[in-house]
């Protein structure tokens, strides 16, 4: 598959939930094993999975994720990523707060990795940067062995 159909799907891949539930969920197609979309979704579900977040939570770092994936043209280019980490990063106290409730372990692992911030705002800030490029890597590397070489 190429690049070009892999942010196609990354683009399309999450929808709003039933009427009356909030968030997001994977289109219901794509994880239709015979559907040409299916090794994208699973790549993504994967990584989800894996991140140890909780399950609701998994899945806004994730479309988030697949968002910067979508709109960085080299995944190779750290500084872009890195970029776009930083604007897609929740602003209001209450977003980012929410990280504390459903996650609070994140907060601590970036917290031991980059160190105590001036307060638990900018602690949660650095725990949602650390989810989100995790998020990034796990979700390239699980598409690396789909997306085919373009020479």
């Amino acid at each position: 598959m190429k690049i070009q159909e892999v942010t196609k799907i990354l683009s399309d891949m999450f929808i709003p939930r039933d009427k009356g539930l909030e968030g997001k969920c994977f289109k219901s197609e794509y994880m239709n094993k015979e559907h040409e979309a299916y090794p994208v979704q699973q790549a993504v579900s994967d990584a989800m999975r894996n991140s140890g977040l909780t399950f609701d939570f998994s899945y806004l770092i994730a479309e988030k994720a697949c968002d910067i994936l979508v709109e960085v043209d080299d995944w190779e280019d750290e500084d872009a990523i890195t970029e776009s980490v930083d604007a897609i990063m929740p602003v209001y106290t209450s977003d980012l707060m929410e990280i504390y409730a459903s996650n609070s372990w994140a907060v601590d692992a970036a917290m031991e990795e980059m160190g105590n911030g001036k307060d638990s705002a900018s602690n949660a800030q650095m725990a949602w940067y650390m989810q989100i490029s995790q998020m990034v890597e796990a979700i390239k590397g699980n598409l690396s062995d789909i997306i085919e070489d373009e020479e």
